[in-house]
């Protein structure tokens, strides 16, 4: 395999459960980096809450890259520099509140730091309940990332913010019944299944694949040079332009399909195991 550049899913690929990068494969991505082999973190996370990630990897010592923002904003660890994709407006902010609205969906208007929440007062009760016996923060931890969480009205609402992405959260039976209805309803945005119970809504043409060609022309390669991990639908554009596609052992169903291989689970290794068997093909031991 003549593999050029690397590139992750976090959450559910990358990451363990505890939010780690395992030592193996954290050894395997270092050792790629020497091979000159490009490492790009691809997720729907922002670069201000990665350095857990990208620090412990090295990622700034080379010709690195996030694609950020499920590949809207993309940044190049070597130039230091940020190109950002299509963005959304407080007219995208409204429509998808309604929608939300008329659902009984969470909504959440993610703008840099500023995240806008808007949440029936019933599904406020019920997810305040649901945190209680859990023990999860009711901001799904988003305040932990320095971001400002702000409670809005739908009829007050006004964002002069540029919106980055709109997170949908019901339940899981929620969105196997409805997910093709509000699909309909957004036909006018990217909307994407991160997991069973939270949707990603994006601008038209915004994806993780696009950012990631745009990195492969900006070195000199074609995207049948990148290897490509991940679990969910916002890596699916991803899958479809890689040469190689590679889904977790956890990875929704619809992204095996997509698949050109599946491997080990984000618990075990999966993206250790793979980069050491089909980049490598010598073994190395795992270090302390």
């Amino acid at each position: 395999m003549d593999i050029k550049m690397i590139a992750c899913d976090l959450d559910g690929t990358l990451l363990t459960k505890n939010h780690e990068v395992s030592p193996f494969t954290k050894q395997m991505l270092l050792e790629a980096q020497k091979r000159g082999i490009i490492v790009t973190l691809a997720t729907g996370r922002d670069k201000g809450s990665l350095d857990f990630v990208y620090e412990p990897l090295e990622l700034e010592n080379g010709n690195n890259y996030v694609a950020g923002i499920n590949g809207q904003v993309i940044y190049s660890f070597q130039k230091k520099e940020y190109f950002v994709d299509a963005v959304m407006d407080g007219e995208d902010a409204k429509k998808c509140m309604q929608v939300a609205k008329a659902f009984n969906l969470e909504c959440i208007c993610c703008c840099g730091y500023d995240h806008y929440n808007y949440i029936s007062k019933p599904l406020k009760l019920m997810k305040q309940v649901r945190s209680l016996l859990a023990g999860q923060p009711t901001d799904y931890g988003l305040q932990d990332g320095k971001r400002n969480f702000i409670e809005v009205d739908i009829d007050q609402l006004e964002i002069t913010q540029d919106i980055n992405k709109i997170i949908y959260i019901q339940s899981a039976k929620f969105f196997r019944k409805n997910l093709p209805v509000l699909r309909e309803a957004l036909k006018d945005y990217e909307v994407l299944m991160v997991g069973d119970a939270w949707m990603e809504i994006m601008p038209k043409g915004v994806s993780k694949g696009n950012a990631l060609k745009r990195i492969a022309e900006e070195n000199g390669f074609t995207m049948d040079h990148v290897m490509v991990f991940g679990d969910a639908e916002n890596d699916l554009s991803m899958f479809d332009m890689a040469g190689y596609s590679v889904a977790m052992g956890n990875a929704m169903p619809v992204v095996k399909e997509h698949a050109s291989m599946v491997c080990d689970d984000n618990e075990h290794d999966g993206i250790g195991k793979t980069i050491e068997n089909y980049l490598f093909q010598a073994k190395t031991e795992p270090t302390n």
